[in-house]
């Protein structure tokens, strides 16, 4: 989805659609990167019709160090482009040194006419 896309491009942390894939030029994950997904449904109706939808984005940031300044650039990115955060949670995996920190953010769409 290009408005995720739009809004994560001005945190300065790389951000993938689905999943992170290695390529000739990135054998190895980032130290921080992002991936999202979508789920749409259709929300509200008025005489019958469709009138906006609501999209949740479910995005993990995957750190290798403190994530603390990435949330706050997520956050402040994430809000900015008009999303609203209804979840946020973290965990830390000592096998991989790594943070995992997921949200759940929402915004709404009109419909097409």
């Amino acid at each position: 989805m290009k408005r995720v896309q739009d809004a994560l491009k001005s945190t300065g942390i790389p951000a993938f659609a689905g999943a992170w894939k290695a390529t000739a030029e990135n054998p190895t994950a980032p130290a921080q990167y992002l991936v999202y997904t979508t789920q749409t449904y259709e929300t509200e109706h008025w005489d019958d019709a469709l009138r906006r939808y609501e999209v949740y984005v479910y995005l993990n940031l995957w750190c290798a160090g403190d994530p603390t300044d990435a949330i706050r650039r997520v956050r402040a990115a994430m809000r900015g482009a008009g999303f609203a955060m209804r979840e946020e949670g973290d965990s830390y995996n000592d096998d991989t040194n790594q943070t995992l920190v997921a949200w759940t953010w929402v915004c709404w769409e009109e419909a097409e006419a």
